[in-house]
This record gives C-alpha cells, sequence and structure tokens, in this order.
C-alpha cells in the first residue's frame, strides 16, 4: 500500500477526502504526518497534537470492507481493530463506545471515518508522546511509521464484523460508565443496550455513531 508521509498537515482526514475528491489518488493507500495543526475529530472537534503523536488516514474501496459490516459501524470497526493493534504490541487500551480508545479513564486517541461514494476514508489520531491534561498518553512507546505498519498489516486479511462486533460486546460494559453524543445531546450509557449494527438503545431511542 502506498504511503503519503509529510512533516506537518493541517489534517490528514481532509487532505485524504480532497485528495479523493479530486480523483488525485487511488486506495488503496494512507497519509501520516509527524505533525498536525487542524485534525478533524469527532463532532467536528479539533484533534492536534506535538510532533510524535499519530496521526493518519487510510483510504480503501468499500468492497473492501467485510461483507457483513454494517456502514454505520465502521468507526466502531476500525477503531477495535486499532485498539487490538496497540494490544498486539503490549499496550492495555480499550475502545469506548463508538470510537474512542482509552487507557483506563481517559482517552488516548480516536478514529472516525468517512463515506466517499464508493470509497472509506479512516483516521485516525493517538497520543504517543505528549496530550493534554484530561487525556492519556499511551502506555508503550512506539514510532508513528511503526504503528502505521502493523495497522495496516491487520487490515490486509480483515476480521468479519461478527468477530470485531462479539469481541467489543464483551468489552462494552466498560461505556456504561461513560456518556456519549447523540446530536447535541449528552446521553448517559449507564442502561445502553449494544445492538448487533452496532448500535445503542437507550430507553425509547435509537442511537448510532455518526462518525
Amino acid at each position: 500500500m502506498k504511503i503519503y508521509s509529510f512533516k506537518t498537515l493541517p489534517s490528514t482526514q481532509r487532505w485524504m477526502e480532497e485528495k479523493v475528491a479530486k480523483r488525485e489518488i487511488e486506495p488503496p493507500c494512507a497519509v501520516i504526518t509527524q505533525m498536525q495543526t487542524d485534525g478533524v475529530g469527532s463532532r467536528e472537534n479539533r484533534w492536534v497534537g506535538k510532533r510524535g503523536n499519530f496521526f493518519a488516514s487510510i483510504l480503501l474501496v468499500q468492497e473492501a470492507l467485510p461483507d457483513d459490516l454494517p456502514l454505520g459501524a465502521t468507526s466502531i470497526y476500525f477503531s477495535f481493530l486499532m485498539k487490538e493493534t496497540l494490544r498486539e504490541m503490549g499496550s492495555k487500551v480499550w475502545l469506548k463506545w463508538p470510537n474512542d480508545i482509552y487507557l483506563k479513564e481517559r482517552k488516548a486517541g480516536g478514529c472516525i471515518t468517512a463515506k466517499k461514494g464508493d470509497k472509506v476514508v479512516v483516521g485516525i489520531g493517538i497520543n504517543l508522546v505528549d496530550a493534554p491534561g484530561e487525556f492519556a498518553v499511551l502506555d508503550i512507546e512506539t514510532e508513528p511509521m511503526e504503528l502505521l505498519k502493523r495497522f495496516l498489516e491487520n487490515l490486509k486479511n480483515p476480521p468479519p464484523w461478527k468477530q470485531i462486533f462479539s469481541n467489543f460486546s464483551l468489552e462494552f460494559e466498560k461505556s456504561k460508565n461513560y456518556c456519549t453524543h447523540d446530536g447535541n445531546e449528552t446521553v448517559d450509557l449507564k442502561d445502553a443496550v449494544l445492538q448487533n449494527d452496532g448500535s445503542l438503545i437507550i430507553g425509547k431511542r435509537r442511537v448510532v455513531s455518526s462518525r
């Protein structure tokens, strides 16, 4: 897979989406930068950090995804794959629904996805060396390019959604100690029931991952 590498970018996700729109790149490919100055996080929040943290986006064709993967669960799917990659490297991170990579009680990273026609852009940020006070730094040492290559290696034979969902459902209980957002509303997860498509039933409402 071709990897585009930069010293600085405003956002790997926006760079990838703009290149797709202009038809200047073809999947599969990835982009990584040493520093990101205006990254895209969940709910249009910014994801920035110091040089040495992990900032990358991957471009895939939709047909390369598992046949049983619900499109609304793509962020869960890729977040869980990154979490598993980090666990293989010795980290103790876990995944908070739907796309937040946590270390103990603090967020260390996350994943967002965007569908562009028949293509999917997967953006991932991980605090490898530095984080604001309310966030966590990863508990293992690794270089950004090493982490990207390990993640891409795991993407060569992507597991079916059924397998990812089965493993994630065992971990989901931890998410019930936290809240999520449904639009602009903060929603407590303590009574949430995880559905087979990755969505949640909370009371009488269904909450779906928007990114």
